[in-house]
Order: C-alpha cells, then structure tokens, then sequence
C-alpha cells in the first residue's frame, strides 16, 4: 500500500512538470508568432546633430524631434517602445546652409537614412522632409563681477579694503545678441556674522540669471578678507568755505568740527587733520536760511564709518 502511493504521487509529479513545460513552450511559440508578424506604429524621434562649428551654439528653436510612421516586425519596433530612437544629422550634409541656419532633406526612401536611423523595416510617412537647424554665433566677452555681501564684524573689528574678490573678473560666452546685453555678472551671497580673524573661500558666480546657453569661466571666485583690531579716531578739521561772491565777507560759527571715524590700529596714528576737507558751499544756501550744510570732501580710504559730528553751521554775511 505504501509503495502504491509512492507511485501515484511521483506520476503526478511528472505530469504537472509536462504540462507547464508545454505551457511555456507553446506561450514563448505564440510570442515568437505575434512578434514575426508586421505591424505599422507611430513613433517619436530625437535628432541629434553632429558635426557643428566650434564657433557657434546650439539654438533650441532648431527641429529637435520629428514624428515617424514605421513598418516592420515587432522584434524591429520592440526597441522603439522601450528606448526613444535617435536620428543623427551631421551638419556637413546640410543641403542648404548659411550664418545661422543649415537646412537637411529626409528621404524616406534612402539607404543611408535608413541605416542613420538604425531601423530595417520600412518607414512609410515622415511628419515633415526638411529639417532646420539653428546656430547661434558663441561670442566671448570679458565682464565684471560685483560681489554680493552681508558682512557683521565683531566689536572692535573691521576691514580696511573689506571683501577682495580674485579674479575681479570673467569670461562669459554664448550668443552674440544675449552677451551684449550683459554688463556684469555677480556672486551668490557671502553672509558672515562676528567676524574677527582674517577670511578666504571660494565664492560660486550666481548661474541663474545667465541663459542656459551661456558658460563662465571660471565658475567661481576667491573672496578674501583681511581682518584687523579697529579703533575709534576723531580730528578736528577747519571747515572751507566754498563760492563766496566777492565784495561780501562771511562769517561761519564754529570755524572747525570735529570728524568721527573708525581705522585700524596700525593706521591709526597716520591719520592727520591734512587728510580731510571738509567744506560749505555758500552758492547753495537759500535766501531765508542762516545755515550752511557741510560736506566731506576729502578723507583716507583706510578710515570707515565716517561721520560728521554736526552737519551745519550758522554764518553771518557783513558787506
């Protein structure tokens, strides 16, 4: 009894692996069969062009795809439904060429088209037979780059040049009728808080208001700055009157203020009162006013955070 049992479940063993060896053989003999047949699809295909002067870009208002109806087996136009296929247009085979523009005709019919395409059945409509290609002229220019900051030292700190950029600038190239109208190019911003030691790291040129079409060189700038101890300084300076008509004598109380500053210790002792003009033009003073607004003229560039402690004085005209 236990040997028929055996028996019985090793021949039902045997039959399922029967039938699904059948079942696989026959499915993979009807994909075999639905693939040999023909079958007409519409496909999409990218066109890449080859070949293209060094001196020229790229236009994205150039053909880029064309539409297709394609005929063939469906182990031909299997790929097609996985990858999208590729037409490679090589820009010396232009038929119709000038300064921007090259011109290609697509013959359905060509063994070389054919072959380009890569596909062996029978293709039996294009969307359009001429294809445009675009080209920009690449102009190179050369252009500032303006620095974009938000620097906070700490107390008693300062810089007496502030930020350095290295390169000051770049070259910038891409179409000719996009290059002209830019003038300058700038960083992205350069934020730092409680500054007190001297600072240097590379500063990325800020890419988003520059055209796709566009590249810079060099895509970043070194920004440096130079930290030192800063102290507060004051002169007095004598103030300078400025267009008094002649025949009129003019009095101005006071004759000197005081100029307010912050500079660095190892500057501060080179600051004098002869590095600093500070004046009032009598030729702005309006008839009902007895006040003259001072101006500074003249100051050291290594000083900052300049002020005066009053901004105008009283005058006196005696005739």
């Amino acid at each position: 009894m236990p040997y028929r049992k055996k028996t019985r479940l090793f021949i039902k063993r045997s039959t399922v692996k029967t039938f699904l060896f059948f079942l696989l053989f026959t499915s993979l003999l009807w994909l075999f069969i639905q693939f040999s047949k023909n079958y007409t699809e519409e496909v999409e295909v990218a066109i890449q062009y080859v070949n293209i002067p060094k001196d020229k870009i790229f236009s994205e208002r150039s053909d880029q795809t064309v539409r297709m109806v394609l005929n063939g087996n469906g182990f031909r136009l299997m790929n097609y439904n996985w990858t999208k296929p590729v037409l490679k247009l090589n820009v010396e085979d232009a038929y119709i060429s000038n300064d921007d523009q090259y011109h290609f005709y697509i013959d359905k019919e060509s063994v070389l088209f054919k072959n380009n395409l890569d596909f062996k059945g029978r293709v039996l409509s294009i969307q359009r037979d001429t294809l445009i290609l675009r080209l920009y002229h690449n102009l190179k220019k050369k252009i500032p780059v303006k620095i974009v900051k938000d620097i906070q030292y700490a107390i008693g700190y300062g810089s007496d040049r502030g930020v350095v950029i290295s390169p000051d600038s770049v070259v910038i190239s891409g179409p000719s009728e996009h290059i002209d109208t830019i003038k300058s190019v700038y960083t992205e911003r350069l934020s730092l808080e409680g500054l007190n030691v001297d600072y240097t790291s590379p500063l990325a040129i800020d890419g988003h208001k520059v055209l796709s079409t566009m590249t810079i060189v060099p895509p970043a700038v070194e920004a440096s700055i130079l930290v030192s101890k800063f102290t507060e300084g004051s002169q007095k300076i004598p103030v300078t009157l400025k267009n008094v008509p002649e025949g009129i004598e003019v009095k101005i109380f006071p004759k000197e203020i005081s100029v307010v500053y912050r500079v660095g210790l190892d500057k501060y002792n080179g600051i004098s009162p002869r590095d600093f003009i500070v004046a009032a033009d009598y030729a702005k003073v309006s008839e009902e006013s007895s006040f003259l607004t001072l101006e500074l003229v003249t100051k050291p560039k290594s000083i900052h955070d300049v002020r005066l402690q009053v901004k105008q004085i009283q005058f006196v005209v005696l005739k």
